[in-house]
């Protein structure tokens, strides 16, 4: 496959998986705005990420602002750590996780070209 077609893809795959998570997210967090008692915690959470180029964490923390529920609110000055702010925190690691899996991995991928 060609480099170009390639990086195309790789694009592609990231605006999809964002369309997804923005679904998802806006819907749940709908569902917690209509509850009566809505069973949420929100919380500051560090996410450790390992991207290198500033692009990229600003292309992080603005995916991560722009899905229903979090709020990237800092980068670290080593750029290491990027806090976000969670409407639902009552699982870090899930956040943490899914953060980096969805978003992080896909954006290095797009950073190594």
């Amino acid at each position: 496959m060609t480099s170009l077609l390639r990086r195309v893809l790789d694009v592609v795959e990231l605006l999809g998986i964002y369309l997804y998570e923005l679904i998802v997210s806006s819907v749940a967090v709908a569902a917690a705005a209509f509850s009566p008692a809505p069973n949420m915690q929100s919380s500051i959470i560090a996410v450790p990420i390992e991207l290198r180029t500033d692009l990229g964490v600003a292309v992080l923390a603005s995916l991560v602002s722009l899905t229903p529920g979090n709020c990237a609110l800092h980068v670290s000055e080593d750029r290491r750590l990027l806090y976000v702010h969670a409407l639902d925190g009552r699982a870090p690691e899930q956040i943490i996780t899914s953060i980096r899996q969805v978003f992080e991995r896909r954006i290095a991928r797009i950073e190594r070209w």
